[in-house]
């Protein structure tokens, strides 16, 4: 009897990684203060994947002997996410979200989690590259710059969850270090 339970309890653990995830992506913006002068100015945000390989893809599940197994997906599109969460960025800090104003289109470049077995605790890691640039209302290149994020967290499970978890951190270094740049700021004002 003993036998069956382990052989039942194992095989009900094994069958998590090879269950397919879609999950959401969640993203709260940072705490920030409006910066001067934004209210008076409307941004348009625009995203594009441009990922090589699986598109659908964000992630992959690994059992207890570090191979790959099923697909981890998010339930929206990627260029989706980023749009909505550099919109929420900007709108943190005053901006208005609109027609008239500067165009800001990013290309997402990267967009992936793995994991990785320990000997007590696992680790996620997520890679973020997007590709920013700042339009005028006319067309004219005002700013470009590419940001690269690594994000990493200890977890217990390679699980959706967890890589939309360290995905969001990973988005969230990304546009700590792109509202960082001065450049970007006086792009937005045209400047």
């Amino acid at each position: 009897m003993r036998t069956v339970v382990i052989v039942a309890l194992a095989a009900m653990l094994s069958a998590c990684a090879l269950t397919e995830d879609v999950v959401s992506i969640a993203y709260a913006p940072a705490a920030a203060r409006p910066v001067p002068g934004a209210e008076a100015i409307r941004v348009t945000v625009t995203a594009v994947d441009a990922r090589a390989g699986d598109r659908e893809r964000i992630s992959t599940k690994i059992n207890g002997y570090g191979m790959e197994m099923a697909a981890i997906r998010s339930e929206r599109e990627v260029a989706e996410v980023v749009r909505e969460a550099l919109s929420a960025e900007l709108s943190q800090r005053g901006y208005g979200l609109g027609e008239g104003g500067p165009r800001v289109e990013v290309k997402v470049l990267v967009f992936h989690a793995r994991f990785s077995d320990g000997l007590l605790v696992g680790k996620a890691e997520a890679d973020v590259d997007l590709a920013v640039s700042v339009l005028s209302p006319e067309g004219r290149a005002l700013y470009s710059h590419d940001l690269k994020a690594r994000a990493r967290r200890p977890v217990q499970a390679a699980s959706g969850k967890n890589a939309a978890a360290t995905l969001s951190d990973a988005l969230a270094d990304d546009f700590k270090a792109l509202f960082a740049d001065e450049a970007f700021g006086r792009a937005l004002a045209g400047r």
